[in-house]
């Protein structure tokens, strides 16, 4: 007994179990599942310009802060210097309406941001950092945000810092009950708004079962789902955000920020800081708060209630028939940013622009006729005005002839929009298709835009053939038709191949080198008339590429900026519409690029209409100012190129 009782004095004496100790806590669990769903980040290829493709990549923070050429600075006009080089702990106080300031100009950034990101980013590795919250409104919902910031955002709202986040959401209290189970929805960041997902859904690529790939846009850092270039409306930025030439993926190093604030903010006090990661900056050139500013911090099932959306708008892959509205409104936006990121700060700058195009189109309008433009005869002189105006009315008059024309070039457009489509179902590509590449997709792709483009490029050269044809009938008060004037136009193919292959094979050539491009423009208005004078004078190829010369010869300026007009507005139209469309409807990209090509189908015979009639003005005012070497020839029979039996003048 007195053993037994020794022994049990000395048990009761001993320490409690070390397991008692070392219980797991809601960080425990929580650092473990934000290693569990850690994203897989597949930023864009990098290119040799600093201006293409992606300079940036997920930051760690503290590779900025204490950084020399950091400095935070006051909410004052001019903002004062607060401190350099400034520490997480010296930004932790709040600093409400200050910000830091980063190297470089963000209006004008060249390639300072770039460099400065290369060079910080060399000594720490790739980061995201990973938060836990619940909302009050949703206490049995768990969200975990994965924050990536970036020291540039080099999209057409250029600004410092940019944070951006994917978002995770569980059917579960805490961090323990969310690791029993997979997340029920997910959220990637993209500029003022989110997309959704569903754990499962099509679009969410999985890594290992449990890491998301997200596809940062090249520039911007929006967070995509996928391989495409993305069309943006309202809450999916304004511009386009490209994904289509991803690296390898990255796992970026995971940094766990504690559930509790003091906790987090003990462990990375700048995320206090209430002022903004980046310089002030008019309008959207702003630099952004940080990630405990954001609604999603401490709200996160309300917030993605509000600002989440099912989808974004994609651009179609492919061609179509002219320039595609969607096309025009990434390149519109891009230049229109440029161009406001460069007046922003030099107001008299965008008001001398504004004045000097308001000049110019007053210029060029009054400095034509509009009235007294009568569709026939043909061949009489007009000014450009009234080319444009006889060709509507002309159009308008007879809709039944030119019916067809729009006809076929509506066809061609269904043409191209169905293998735009065909390459698109090809995206994936297998490589056993046969394609002689690497690539399939960019074989398929590279094959469709080569045949649109020629396609492009015959039904012009044909339509204005046509239609030279049309109006050069008309002129002689004989009926023609739709496919009359189609039939002639192929008994001449010959010299108006010729004339398409040399005006087109010498402006790519002269456009490939930048030294030669104003000679390329010269060369495009002074061969501009070849086609017409094939069919409206029977010329040969060569010989109408010589003759539209010595039509333009000392008169170049004066038919340059007729024809730029012309065929600027028959070529923008579609697209003009297209944009509007974009920004004021709701329309999928395909379909208003389908109707910015049939709007194209429409306007492109008047623009071609009006250049016939240019023509006919240049070849009427160049008999009248050459003086006559004799009598006046009559034809005995039909020219070259003209139908059997019918008159036309001696010089035309």
């Amino acid at each position: 007994m007195a053993v037994a009782g020794l022994l049990t004095l000395t048990i009761l004496a001993l320490p409690a179990p070390a397991a008692a100790t070392t219980r797991a806590t809601p960080d425990d669990a929580g650092r473990q599942l934000a290693e569990r769903y850690a994203p897989v980040v597949k930023l864009q290829v990098d290119a040799s310009r600093c201006d293409e493709g992606e300079q940036f990549q997920p930051t760690d923070v503290e590779a900025v802060l204490g950084n020399q050429q950091v400095a935070l600075r006051g909410p004052w006009r001019p903002p004062d210097l607060v401190r350099t080089q400034p520490e997480a702990k010296d930004i932790s106080l709040g600093f409400p309406g200050h910000f830091l300031d980063f190297p470089g100009d963000p209006l004008r950034p060249g390639c300072g941001y770039a460099e400065w990101s290369a060079d910080i980013n060399a000594a720490f590795p790739a980061t995201v950092y990973a938060h836990l919250a619940s909302d009050p409104k949703f206490p049995d919902k768990l969200s975990l945000e994965y924050w990536f910031f970036y020291v540039f955002n080099d999209y057409n709202n250029t600004h410092e810092g940019d944070w951006e986040s994917i978002q995770l959401i569980f059917d579960a209290p805490d961090p323990a009950a969310a690791l029993a189970q997979e997340p029920i929805a997910v959220g990637y960041s993209q500029h003022g708004g989110a997309e959704r997902a569903l754990w499962g859904d099509k679009k969410l690529e999985v890594v290992d079962g449990t890491h998301p790939v997200v596809y940062p846009a090249a520039g911007s850092h929006a967070n995509k789902y996928g391989q495409r270039l993305y069309l943006g409306r309202g809450s999916e930025g304004l511009g386009c955000d490209d994904t289509t030439r991803p690296k390898a993926g990255m796992t970026p190093r995971v940094a766990y920020v504690p559930l509790a604030t003091t906790d987090y903010v003990a462990a990375y006090p700048w995320l206090g800081f209430e002022g903004r990661w980046g310089e002030r900056q008019r309008s959207f050139f702003d630099g952004p708060t940080g990630p405990n500013m954001k609604e999603s911090w401490v709200t996160p099932i309300q917030d993605a209630e509000v600002t989440w959306r099912d989808d974004s708008t994609t651009v179609p892959a492919g061609s179509i028939l002219g320039p595609s509205s969607t096309t025009v409104f990434c390149a519109a936006v891009a230049t229109g940013s440029n161009l406001l990121r460069e007046t922003l700060d030099r107001l008299w700058l965008l008001i001398l622009l504004l004045v000097a195009g308001v000049a110019l189109v007053w210029f060029a309008a009054s400095r034509t006729r509009w009235s007294d433009a009568d569709p026939l005869p043909a061949r009489k002189k007009r000014a450009w005005g009234q080319a444009v105006v006889s060709s509507a009315r002309l159009f308008l008059g007879r809709p039944g002839t030119f019916a067809g024309f729009v006809l076929v070039f509506v066809v061609l457009s269904l043409v191209t929009v169905t293998l735009a489509g065909l390459q698109a179902d090809r995206r994936d590509a297998p490589a056993d298709l046969g394609a002689p590449t690497q690539n399939p997709a960019g074989f398929w792709l590279s094959v469709v835009a080569l045949v649109t483009t020629i396609l492009t490029l015959v039904a012009y050269v044909s339509m204005m053939a046509a239609l030279t044809r049309t109006l050069d009938q008309l002129d002689r008060g004989q009926s023609v038709t739709t496919g009359d004037a189609l039939r002639h136009v192929i008994s001449l193919w010959r010299p108006l191949a010729r004339v398409a292959l040399q005006y087109y094979v010498v402006l790519a050539a002269l456009t490939f080198f930048v030294a030669t491009i104003p000679v390329a423009i010269y060369y495009a208005v002074s061969r501009a008339f070849a086609i017409p004078i094939v069919v409206a004078e029977g010329c040969s190829g060569s010989e109408a590429l010589k003759r539209s010369r010595r039509l333009v010869q000392g008169r170049w300026w004066r038919t340059a900026v007729p024809l730029v007009i012309v065929v600027g507005l028959g070529v923008a139209a579609g697209p003009i519409a297209g944009i509007i469309l974009l920004l004021a409807t709701d329309l999928s990209a395909s379909l208003i690029n389908l109707v910015s090509s049939l709007l194209f189908a429409v306007a492109m015979p008047l623009a071609a209409l009006a250049v016939a009639y240019l023509y006919f003005d240049r070849a009427v005012a160049v008999r009248q100012e050459t003086p006559p070497a004799g009598p006046a020839a009559t034809p005995t029979g039909p020219g070259r190129g003209d139908a059997q039996g019918s008159e036309r003048p001696a010089v035309l």
